[in-house]
């Protein structure tokens, strides 16, 4: 039986691309579209202020390349890889060339489009602090895309590696060349260049060709790792549910749990008795979930540091009041995930003590957040 590929790539590609606009509804109508509205103005009117409290000693090229770079150089694979595939797929190894070559072009255009959005928040940097015009703007927008698609090509031919560590050093590599070639392009030849002479360029060059050498020995002596590619793709769909649960069930989410023993401490500080039972269980179980307290923190975090950099106390109220109306829509999940909890049947609370006790913890954490942004006003002032 002939196994069509081109076919296969695009039936798991409407599928992917079905869920990614389910899941994407969810999110726009929980007002993540509201909010990244509003992100977009409070950027629009500081970006300016900010790039000009940048002093004049500060190596803005070398910083926007190592920005850039961070971006160029990470290139997931995202392959649409099924469990079964390692049954199904694998005695057709050799017919499936295709088929990775389709998700290269996928991973590549996908890539490219957060390339773009990166790039086009960095060029007021570039063109206000360094000046880049004409032929220097071509090569801005140039080189990055060019670099991405060397970097999605080697990252693919480094996956064949059974080593993980030696992985993570070819991926230094590869950080380390787009790095140099990025800082060498907007510095207009400065960088690492002494009396006229780019040394950068140059070891840069030798480590390429290496490289190189070394990519061909990897396509001859390694074949395709597909357990690897299979860890890769369900990495990259759980991080998609992850989010996408903050907003709707996402019935085959695979919860990761989390020792987190430096947070778990704080559930201890609820009184020990039988009608914290339900407080103390679904406490623990947020501070130990991996996605859910990960999104919180992180939410925490960011706002924090906004409100440490704007300028007035009216940006920085608004700050605060939109990161909180974000923690209060991702912590709706904790009621849904306390209801998908076994353990929440063995304790004798009912329906009601359990459904207080989501509700107590939401307005502890939402508290825990408002008192964080006190303390950060507070540290401003």
């Amino acid at each position: 039986m002939r196994m069509d590929v081109d076919a296969l790539f695009r039936k798991r590609l409407r599928r992917f691309f079905k869920e990614v606009v389910l899941y994407g509804q969810y999110m726009a109508n929980g007002g993540v579209l509201m909010v990244a509205i509003f992100l977009c103005g409070l950027l629009a009117y500081y970006y300016p202020l900010l790039i000009q409290a940048i002093p004049e000693w500060f190596p803005v090229p070398v910083a926007i390349a190592f920005l850039i770079a961070l971006f160029v150089a990470r290139s997931p694979h995202r392959t649409f890889l099924l469990e079964a595939d390692l049954l199904f797929l694998t005695p057709a190894e050799t017919k499936m060339a295709r088929y990775f070559q389709k998700a290269q072009i996928y991973n590549f255009a996908v890539q490219g489009i957060g390339l773009f959005l990166v790039l086009l928040l960095l060029l007021p940097l570039y063109q206000v602090k360094i000046g880049a015009a004409g032929v220097q703007l071509w090569l801005y927008w140039g080189i990055p895309f060019v670099l991405k698609g060397w970097n999605v090509y080697t990252s693919w031919i480094t996956m064949r590696l059974t080593d993980k560590s030696q992985y993570v050093a070819y991926t230094l590599v590869r950080f380390f060349l787009t790095f140099l070639m990025l800082a060498w392009m907007l510095s207009e030849g400065s960088f690492l260049a002494y009396q006229g002479v780019p040394y950068g360029i140059v070891i840069g060059m030798v480590v390429l060709v290496w490289f190189h050498l070394r990519l061909q020995r990897i396509l001859k002596k390694h074949a395709c790792q597909w357990y690897r590619l299979l860890e890769m793709e369900n990495g990259l769909r759980l991080r998609f549910y992850q989010v996408a649960n903050q907003f709707r069930d996402v019935p085959f989410l695979q919860q990761q749990v989390k020792q987190r023993k430096w947070l778990v401490w704080a559930a201890d500080l609820i009184r020990y008795q039988k009608s914290n039972a339900g407080r103390v269980l679904i406490l623990k179980s947020f501070l130990r979930s991996g996605d859910q307290a990960g999104m919180y923190i992180r939410l925490v975090v960011i706002s924090s540091f906004l409100i440490l950099i704007l300028p007035g106390i009216l940006p920085k109220a608004a700050v605060a009041v939109l990161f909180f109306f974000m923690s209060a829509i991702q912590l709706k999940g904790i009621g849904s995930s306390a209801r998908h909890q076994s353990r929440l049947s063995l304790l004798p609370i009912n329906e009601q003590q359990q459904k207080s006790a989501v509700i107590w913890v939401r307005r502890v954490l939402l508290g825990v957040q408002g008192i964080v942004h006190v303390l950060v006003v507070w540290l401003w002032l």
